[in-house]
């Protein structure tokens, strides 16, 4: 019995090594990517920590108002990815990252120097999301683009860790800044004043100090994003190797041969792509998708809003929120690669079903206790099935989108995550305001019962239209060239269990 399960890691170390093989001769924007998707996630998740808290004690905003503008935040993003996605598929990915992350830097410097709500507010709800809407999403149609059929799963995959080890990174960060760095300014903002006041003096708390390491994320991230070419790579079988430039960038002892060539984008009129798009039947099934994870995804931003508020208010400001925010970074960083390499030929709707069944149910830690250790057991269990759904949705989503209407594809598939930040932004500073405020009696597990009770609802309605999302239609190219995909990574698999064999034989 032993023996088997050794074995089977064993296997398991052996597809992991594979997949990090297999990425062996991809082109350096890959690299790059993968950098700027770590710079960019260290700013996002830094910022989004104390961000409510931040709004609070720094500038006197209610629960209420906090929570609206943080949802108004990612709302935005949503909106202008949508309005911008017909543009993203014209520039294509390497000007649209020049742009998004200049405009980031630019937004985050002039909330750090700004002691103005006003200015506070056109940075959150214009200039910043306009930038963030050209970074992460932009940087998933570069991972396409800079990939293969054989190894895009896998880099999908390490594409997520790498956002989850920035955003390890940024729990303790928040918490040396906020806890070690205390300062009395944080506490004497005024919750009554008006939006458009100007407050007496600016202080570097420990907020703005957070705030400022994500503006050295920025600057590096501005730095290598003017060094991103637009190109593709082909995994066409013997085909010849043409370079963007004088750089070869093929891997000559992959079986599938492979050639970096420019990539033209597909341009169109904003009516043709619009129509395009809509006419396919996959589109439809992806949206419905989405539609139905809404709620389960909306539980990540309670993890940002509600979470670090509820901790300071039940356990002290001391408490290190920071900490175990990162425990779920940590934990998909472990899992994932893991998880990616043992489910390889799964079909990525499978994962996500069963994914997000396990993550409803964190939620309910909450509802049964108030304590860190429920704190700790809630982000355990929320990280797990995050582990093992959320990267396949990646995957779900490239696979059957068309190549060059990446941008547009994505960008309709979000527009529902309009309707939903804004009010789980309303809600997270209601709830706190209503069951958990600053003072006076408090009643917490009503609150997060409320949460997972809507949390709950994503996994019944896959269950229920499963056989809808599912469907492969006849006629639908998206859905052949997965196939080709899919029969392609059977392959490769086929090829490393033969190996797996070889090492059992010399293990007996």
């Amino acid at each position: 019995m032993a023996a088997a399960g050794e074995l089977e890691w064993r296997r398991l170390l052996h597809k992991i090594c594979e997949g990090f093989s297999s990425l062996s001769g991809s082109p350096t924007e890959l690299y790059k990517a993968y950098l700027l998707k770590f710079l960019d996630s260290y700013s996002y998740f830094s910022f989004s920590i104390i961000f409510t808290l931040f709004l609070s004690e720094d500038f006197g905003f209610s629960d209420v108002a906090a929570g609206s503008i943080y949802g108004a935040w990612g709302a935005l993003v949503t909106v202008y990815g949508l309005v911008s996605g017909v543009m993203v598929d014209n520039m294509g990915v390497a000007m649209s990252l020049k742009v998004g992350f200049a405009l980031s830097l630019l937004s985050r410097i002039s909330i750090f120097f700004t002691n103005s709500k006003t200015v506070l507010l056109w940075n959150v709800c214009l200039f910043l999301p306009m930038g963030n809407c050209l970074g992460i999403p932009v940087l998933t149609t570069g991972i396409r683009r800079y990939t293969t059929a054989i190894n895009r799963g896998f880099a999908f995959g390490l594409f997520y860790v790498i956002m989850n080890v920035a955003a390890l990174l940024s729990g303790p960060v928040v918490d040396m800044c906020t806890i070690l760095h205390k300062d009395k300014n944080n506490a004497e903002a005024d919750s009554n004043a008006k939006y458009d006041e100007v407050l007496p003096e600016w202080s570097l708390t420990g907020y703005r100090i957070v705030i400022l390491t994500g503006i050295i994320a920025n600057v590096l991230a501005v730095l290598v994003a003017f060094t991103v070419r637009e190109i593709k790579l082909d995994d066409k079988q013997q085909a010849p190797i043409a370079a963007a430039d004088a750089t070869n960038d093929s891997n000559s002892n992959s079986k599938t041969t492979t050639s970096v060539s420019t990539f033209q984008p597909l341009k169109g009129s904003p009516t043709q792509i619009l129509r395009e798009t809509l006419s396919t039947p996959s589109f439809w099934r992806f949206l419905a998708v989405v539609m139905i994870t809404l709620n389960i995804r909306m539980i990540f931003r309670h993890l940002d809003a509600t979470l670090p508020k509820y901790m300071v208010r039940e356990f002290g400001p001391s408490t290190p929120k920071g900490t175990i925010y990162s425990i779920n970074p940590a934990l998909i960083i472990i899992l994932v690669p893991i998880v990616q390499a043992a489910t390889r030929d799964v079909n990525p709707l499978v994962m996500i079903h069963y994914g997000i069944y396990i993550s409803a149910a964190s939620v309910f830690c909450l509802v049964i206790s108030t304590s860190v250790t429920a704190c700790v057991l809630f982000v355990i269990v929320l990280s797990i099935g995050e582990a093992i759904w959320s990267p396949r949705l990646y995957d779900y989503t490239m696979s059957i989108s068309k190549e060059g209407r990446e941008g547009t594809y994505m960008a309709l598939s979000s527009a529902p995550l309009f309707l939903a930040k804004l009010p789980v932004g309303f809600m997270s500073g209601y709830l706190l305001q209503k069951y958990c405020p600053e003072e006076g009696e408090r009643n917490s597990k009503a609150m997060w019962l409320i949460i997972a009770l809507s949390t709950v609802l994503s996994p019944i309605l896959m269950t229920v239209f499963w056989g809808y999302v599912s469907k492969k239609g006849e006629d639908d190219d998206d859905f052949e060239l997965k196939e080709l995909d899919e029969e392609m990574e059977r392959l490769l698999i086929q090829d490393e269990e033969d190996a797996s064999s070889v090492i059992e034989e010399d293990s007996d």
